[in-house]
């Protein structure tokens, strides 16, 4: 299975701990509505939204995500394309965008999310779902660290661990109404208390997965790493992180 299969699997296996059937509630949507799910990698939201009764179209830049996303939603449209060159020209104006998981890629998210307005119709919304402080759980004793790399992360313009803390203002400077803005649960990623088996089997993953973080750490990576998995671990755990949504109209 190359790297990408792997990372569909991861997929799958997350989507027990997401509260999608909560986040799609929250949306001002209509049955009939035609909606862009950007980097929908497996399809567990385009799901959501076609059995609500909505044309969905759903649009990653990875092959073998989108393979999982077909098989599973055969009668859902998905295109394989940058978020980057997604225009009004590329599938005409459509009623709502969702995204979810990808505005942290941005280091220009502000141009970006304007691009993805202009999508939209008058009238229609856009979905920006975003983790803030991915990495705060404690008590790790490798916060000063963690919060040392997030810095260096945005200035080398990379991943924003602090993203969802921005998506409302980002989404107002984008010319967007916000009429929502709130966190959603997540058994995995802002969960209290000690962590079940399978969320930190889930997390050994996601952490192998952060090359950014093992180069920065270099050989204090396995301590970094540790500290946070004793943490989610602990019955003292407690976390920083959240899940942010915001919802906003044109």
């Amino acid at each position: 299975m190359s790297a990408s299969g792997d990372l569909a699997a991861e997929y799958r296996r997350q989507e027990r701990w997401r509260r999608w059937d909560e986040a799609v509630a929250r949306v001002p949507w209509r049955p009939g509505q035609r909606v862009l799910d950007l980097g929908c990698g497996v399809g567990a939201v385009c799901a959501r939204l076609h059995g609500a009764g909505l044309e969905v179209i759903g649009v990653d830049g990875d092959e073998d995500l989108l393979a999982a996303a077909r098989a599973r939603c055969p009668e859902v449209r998905f295109e394989k394309l940058d978020l980057r060159q997604v225009d009004a020209s590329t599938f005409g104006r459509v009623d709502g965008v969702w995204t979810s998981f990808v505005a942290a890629y941005f280091h220009d998210l502000e141009a970006v999310v304007k691009q993805w307005a202009d999508l939209v119709a008058v009238g229609g919304w856009v979905v920006l779902v975003e983790v803030d402080d991915l990495l705060g759980h404690e008590p790790s004793g490798v916060r000063a660290e963690v919060e040392r790399f997030y810095a260096a992360a945005k200035l080398g313009k990379g991943y924003d661990f602090e993203c969802g803390r921005r998506l409302a203002d980002v989404a107002r400077g984008a010319g967007l109404t916000v009429v929502h803005e709130g966190t959603l649960p997540d058994d995995e990623l802002a969960f209290e208390g000690p962590a079940a088996a399978e969320v930190l089997e889930g997390w050994r993953a996601r952490l192998a997965r952060m090359r950014g973080a093992q180069a920065f750490f270099g050989e204090r990576w396995g301590a970094i790493e540790a500290g946070l998995l004793a943490a989610m671990a602990s019955p003292a755990h407690r976390v920083t992180a959240r899940v942010v949504m915001v919802v906003a109209q044109r």
